[in-house]
C-alpha cells in the first residue's frame, strides 16, 4: 500500500539539491579556474596548472587542491543542476491530482458510498485502533492506574506515556499480544507512526534497580532483536529506577523525534 505521495519524496529531494547547488556555489568564490595535471617523478607528485594558454605552470599542492576543488564543484553542479531540472518537471507533472486525491474530492455522502484504494489516515487509524485482542489482565485486587482515555495501565508513568500519546494524536494499543517465534508477550505500548503508518514497540521498564527484573528486561530485548525489531527502527526503550525516576522530557523527545 502506498502511503507517503511521491511528491513528497521529490519536493524533500528538490530542496535538497538546491541547497547543495547553493553550497557548491559559495564555494567556488575564488577559487582559481583549470585543470590540474599531475606528473610522478619517484615518490614525488609533481601539479601543473593547465590554463590552456599552450604552458603548463607548476604548482604547489595547496594551489594545485583550490583549482581541483573547483573543477570538482563544476562537475557537481553540472550534475546536481540536470537533475534539479528534471525534479521540478516531475514536480509539475504531479501537482496534478493523483489516484489517492480523487477519493478527497468526493463529498461526505459520496465518499460514504465508497471503499477507497488506499484508505485516508483517519480510515487507517480508525481500522487499526479497532482491532480486537486479548488484553493481559490484571489480577484481582491489583492496583492500577486510568488513563484520560479510560484505559487500565500498571503503574504511574504508564499512565503520563499513554497521556502524553494521546495528547499528540499518536495512536497506540496497550498490552496488546505480540507473537516472537514461539513466545507470546505484550508489549506496554505498540504505537502506529500514521506518516508511514509503521508499527513499533514502545517498552517502559519501570524497575530497572530490581536485578531479576532488569535481567528479564534484557531477555525481553534481545529477544526482540532476533526477532528483527530493532532497538532505534521499531523498539524503543524508556526506563527509571528508585534513584533516577522517569523523565517526560525523554518521552516528548521521543515522540517528537520518532512517532509524529
Amino acid at each position: 500500500m502506498i502511503v507517503n505521495p511521491p511528491r513528497d519524496a521529490l519536493t524533500s529531494r528538490y530542496d535538497f539539491v538546491r541547497k547543495m547547488i547553493d553550497y557548491c556555489v559559495r564555494q567556488m568564490d575564488g577559487l582559481p579556474d583549470g585543470r590540474i595535471k599531475i606528473s610522478h617523478r619517484g615518490n614525488i607528485d609533481y601539479y601543473y596548472h593547465v590554463t590552456g594558454e599552450g604552458k603548463d605552470n607548476l604548482v604547489d599542492k595547496e594551489v594545485a587542491h583550490k583549482i581541483a576543488q573547483r573543477s570538482y564543484y563544476e562537475k557537481f553542479l553540472k550534475a546536481a543542476r540536470a537533475e534539479e531540472r528534471m525534479l521540478k518537471q516531475m514536480m509539475d507533472w504531479y501537482s496534478h491530482p493523483m489516484a489517492e486525491d480523487i477519493y478527497k474530492s468526493l463529498s461526505i455522502e459520496r465518499q460514504d458510498l465508497i471503499n477507497p484504494v488506499i484508505m485516508t489516515d483517519q480510515q487507517y487509524i480508525d481500522k487499526w485502533l479497532a482491532q480486537e485482542y486479548e488484553h493481559k489482565g490484571f489480577k484481582e485486587g491489583a492496583s492500577y492506574y486510568e488513563t484520560l482515555k479510560g484505559e487500565r495501565v500498571r503503574s504511574k508513568s504508564e499512565q503520563i506515556i499513554a497521556d502524553r500519546l494521546a495528547a499528540r494524536n499518536v495512536p497506540y494499543l496497550y498490552e496488546r499480544p505480540l507473537k516472537l517465534g514461539s513466545v507470546v508477550i505484550h508489549p506496554d505500548f505498540t504505537v502506529l507512526r500514521v506518516r508511514d503508518r509503521k508499527e513499533m514497540i514502545l517498552e517502559h521498564l519501570g524497575k530497572l534497580g530490581d536485578m531479576d527484573y532488569a535481567s528479564d528486561a534484557v531477555r525481553r530485548i534481545n529477544l526482540y532483536q532476533q526477532s528483527g525489531i530493532v532497538q532505534g527502527d521499531r523498539l524503543f526503550l524508556l526506563g527509571e529506577t528508585g534513584d533516577c525516576p522517569f523523565d517526560v522530557r525523554t518521552l516528548d523527545v521521543l515522540i517528537e523525534e520518532m512517532f509524529l
